[in-house]
């Protein structure tokens, strides 16, 4: 996958010693939360904290992260993101380009909900299992390099500036994703295999220690 406008900030995770194989741990982040949340993850991209509250109210207008009718009325104003919307959130700004995520890329992301929402799931499980074994990589000089945790291949391929397919997603083992890296066609594949595992520890980790922010407050600026 092509690097991010920003990089995600590394922090330590607190991850429960033991879950189901398809449980999502309990999240429940307030809008101010998880605006605190996709900055501290680097995912802001250097904007002012309205600006950036404003383009997260654009998305939810138009589906993401969240299913039809939550956050859409005035019975649900003070909506809370659960993991698997903030793992939606967080992959959809991921793909952002040029500081916004293409209208194609956000219909995928919404058609193919009921086929991500498990892989988010598997990929917390993995944070804490470790189901896939490591892939490594070894070069002649001795160099080696350690590639863990669940991988998830959105299948975004781009032709001339439009996009021609999202999907079906997939996940991967490591060595499946490295494989799926040095065989990619550059040109045509825009997007190459997301570690959802780390990404799953991110959000978790980060959330288990959100601050405890007012209703109608946003990110700071």
């Amino acid at each position: 996958m092509q690097s991010p406008p920003t990089e995600m900030r590394k922090r330590n995770s607190k991850l429960p010693a033991k879950s189901k194989a398809n449980a999502a741990p309990a999240l429940a982040l307030t809008h101010g939360q998880a605006m605190w949340l996709m900055t501290e993850l680097g995912l802001r991209g250097g904007v002012s904290g309205s600006t950036f509250n404003s383009y997260i109210k654009s998305l939810r207008r138009i589906g993401i992260p969240f299913e039809t009718g939550k956050g859409q009325s005035k019975g649900h104003r003070h909506v809370t993101y659960d993991f698997e919307e903030l793992m939606e959130l967080t992959v959809a700004l991921l793909l952002r380009v040029y500081g916004t995520v293409p209208d194609a890329v956000l219909v995928g992301l919404r058609n193919f909900r009921n086929d991500l929402r498990p892989i988010y799931r598997q990929a917390f499980h993995d944070a804490i299992t470790r189901t896939f074994p490591a892939a490594r990589v070894v070069e002649r000089a001795g160099s080696r390099l350690t590639a863990e945790g669940l991988f998830l291949d959105l299948n975004i391929r781009y032709v001339a500036g439009q996009m021609v397919q999202f999907g079906p997603p997939k996940a991967m083992s490591p060595f499946e994703a490295i494989v799926t890296f040095t065989s990619a066609e550059v040109p045509g594949r825009s997007y190459l295999p997301l570690n959802v595992t780390a990404v799953a520890e991110l959000i978790v980790g980060c959330s288990r220690v959100a601050p405890s922010i007012r209703r109608g407050r946003g990110a700071p600026t």
